[in-house]
């Protein structure tokens, strides 16, 4: 079963009882509904799910591992969350880690890898022409999970899953800004293409672009993501205005 496939079942399939209270958890940690420094209330988190303590703390060992929760002892446990500065931080680093996953990926992908991106991205162009926002919301993370997978790193594979997943909460993009869909596809066209040509440059300089394009569309730019990226912006954008005022 391939990337996108695996996604799409596992937005459907039931989840067990410790990865709905860990990934709601998580949830309300990143989008700020838990705040900082607040304690988590064990019994109150057991009462919310009819669940017994063993998967609230097992959530709990996630969320510590995360690093996003602390157990005080004699206190509890604690959401420690991300500040800020601790968000654009890792912002920045997704953006250098999936710099260097194209870099290795062209290098390393296989000939299998190859004809399931190019099916995801077939799968991004129908979308994309039908205006169906949410299966591609659903595509584009396929695909990066893809470009991931084709770095046969699997540290960096797990560390730009995690990215990606807190990105999405932390700075969502404007799913419904003017021409969302076409400049998201023309942006992943790019990089698609500069993998089937193992073109290292190009895709370099259009991953950088759609990192910096990316944090535009959340309203969170950061300097210097797209130092070399400019030129490409009037060939890529089919309105000759790929980068987001």
């Amino acid at each position: 079963m391939d990337i996108l496939q695996r996604l799409l079942i596992s937005k459907t399939e039931p989840k067990s009882l410790p990865d709905r209270i860990y990934e709601e958890l998580l949830r309300d940690i990143l989008t700020g509904q838990l705040a900082r420094d607040s304690r988590l209330n064990e019994p109150e988190i057991c009462a919310r799910y009819q669940a017994s303590r063993t998967p609230v703390r097992e959530a709990f060992r996630r969320l510590e591992m995360d690093g996003l929760c602390e157990y005080i002892p004699n206190r509890g446990e604690f959401v420690r969350g991300l500040t800020q500065p601790e968000i654009d931080d890792m912002l920045f680093m997704r953006a250098d880690l999936e710099v260097r996953c194209v870099r290795w990926g062209i290098a390393r992908i296989t000939e299998e890898e190859e004809e399931e991106l190019t099916e995801i991205f077939n799968h991004m162009e129908f979308y994309t022409k039908k205006g169906d926002v949410q299966k591609m919301v659903d595509i584009n993370t396929a695909f990066h999970l893809m470009l991931y997978k084709t770095s046969h790193d699997r540290l960096l594979e797990k560390t730009l899953t995690a990215y990606q997943s807190y990105a999405n909460y932390c700075a969502p993009p404007n799913y419904f800004a003017r021409n969302f869909l076409k400049r998201v596809l023309e942006e992943h066209r790019r990089i698609y293409s500069a993998y089937m040509n193992k073109d290292v440059s190009t895709a370099v300089r259009a991953m950088r672009l759609h990192m910096n394009n990316t944090l535009k569309r959340s309203n969170r730019p950061l300097k210097g993501l797209a130092d070399d990226a400019g030129e490409l912006v009037a060939e890529v954008d089919p309105e000759k205005n790929l980068s987001l005022e």
